[in-house]
């Protein structure tokens, strides 16, 4: 594949996850799911509420961002060839990045880091740019991966990275209760 070829291919990919990721976040999620799939605060814990609380919300909420992906990325391969690893490369990378990004942790620590509090936008704001930051990843990533060996690896990588944000989340738990 040329870099041209790979360029446009690129940029058709995140453009697809992106119309897939607007449409799952903002149309396809449910208020009450948007509520839920978030880490339970230290008020929570602290009453008792398991620090897994929000999970089965969250992966609820992917399975239809992911959908939504996924159709995106399909309509977008009626004119663009794109190789069935990489698309499930990239759906792999969102699922498991947007998983993590949406139980909230992280942007509630970015807020503090940036003392940005009183920033009225700034979670939404911060959620969005870490979503679309990881759909860039997805889209190069969906390029370079060209086999279902590099899909498997991607799969750990993602598992991995749910694994280790559980652990955060419960070691975080365990220090605030």
């Amino acid at each position: 594949m040329t870099s041209a070829s790979a360029a446009a291919i690129t940029a058709v990919t995140f453009a697809a996850l992106y119309a897939g990721h607007q449409i799952g976040d903002h149309v396809v999620q449910s208020n009450s799911t948007a509520v839920a799939k978030g880490v339970p605060d230290a008020e929570q814990l602290a009453r008792g509420v398991s620090p897994w609380t929000g999970w089965r919300a969250c992966l609820r909420h992917v399975a239809g961002y992911i959908g939504t992906q996924a159709a995106a990325l399909a309509l977008v391969c009626v004119a663009v060839p794109m190789q069935l690893a990489g698309m499930v490369t990239a759906l792999l990378v969102s699922a498991g990045t947007h998983a993590v990004i949406d139980r909230r942790w992280i942007v509630r620590r970015l807020i503090e880091l940036k003392k940005c509090h009183d920033w009225a936008e700034g979670p939404y704001l911060i959620d969005q740019s870490l979503h679309v930051g990881a759909m860039l990843v997805a889209a190069v990533l969906a390029v370079v991966v060209d086999d279902f060996g590099g899909v498997a690896a991607v799969a750990i990588g993602a598992l991995a990275l749910v694994g280790a944000a559980l652990l955060i989340e419960r070691r975080s738990a365990t220090a605030q209760v």
